[in-house]
């Protein structure tokens, strides 16, 4: 069982997610205005929101822990004729060799660091890697976001491009202790009523209170911190299910 995005973790989440949420990418694009380039996607998995970045003529590098969802990053610039710089890394361990004027890590994506001293090594190579007044937006989920079906296993399928069924199972967990959703996965390929590949996982996810990760980025010395509603200029409600915090180098 891999704790990673493997190759049918990757093709599933390629598939239910063929185009990036429209909101989300206009707000992170009109954050953009305020810092200079080049900028880095962290954790950018299969590009959804690189790529459009990149359309965009906007010099920007990714970095992700899967070779499977780079993999999926290349192929999707290589069919618009971009040429990415890519670099597979875990976050924790960061170090590239460019600076930069921003850093935007969408979708609740930094929750996959659950180890709360990774986290903080995280934050301090993020912090390392802005250069003096470069921004770093990212998006973090709540313990608001968890789901009504923890302890119960669900199901979703689709269908892929040549005819074959893809299927998902998944079965929640949550510890109340450490704020952390421990999930087991499973995916399966079928196709003319016969399985024809599989493959499990284990995901886990830490989410946060405001004020706890605020004290994360204080720590690692970032400043002018700011935490809204995701992509509204207000201040976060307390049934808000994911933050959005910025704060500079």
């Amino acid at each position: 069982m891999t704790s990673i995005y493997g190759k049918l973790c990757t093709e599933f989440y390629d598939l239910s997610k063929p185009e990036v949420p429209p909101d989300a990418l206009a707000f992170f694009l009109h954050c953009h205005e305020d810092t200079a380039q080049p900028v880095l996607e962290p954790m950018c998995g299969t590009g959804r929101f690189l790529v459009p970045f990149l359309e965009r003529g906007i010099d920007t590098d990714g970095v992700d822990s899967s070779h499977y969802m780079l993999q999926a990053c290349h192929n999707h610039c290589e069919a618009k004729g971009l040429q990415p710089v890519l670099y597979q890394q875990l976050l924790q361990e960061l170090d590239i060799p460019r600076r930069y004027g921003y850093i935007l890590i969408p979708a609740g994506s930094f929750g996959l660091i659950t180890s709360k001293d990774d986290a903080r090594k995280s934050l301090k190579r993020l912090y390392g890697h802005l250069v003096p007044g470069g921004m770093l937006i990212l998006e973090i989920e709540t313990p608001r976001a968890l789901t009504g079906d923890l302890g119960t296993w669900h199901e979703s399928r689709l269908t892929r491009p040549d005819g074959a069924e893809m299927v998902f199972s998944a079965l929640p967990t949550y510890d109340a202790k450490t704020h952390v959703q421990h999930d087991i996965h499973r995916y399966r390929v079928i196709s003319h009523g016969r399985v024809i590949d599989d493959e499990a996982e284990e995901l886990s996810l830490r989410l946060y209170e405001q004020d706890e990760f605020q004290q994360l980025l204080e720590a690692a010395g970032f400043r002018d911190i700011r935490a809204t509603t995701p992509y509204r200029d207000v201040r976060p409600r307390e049934e808000d299910a994911t933050i959005i915090f910025q704060c500079r180098r």
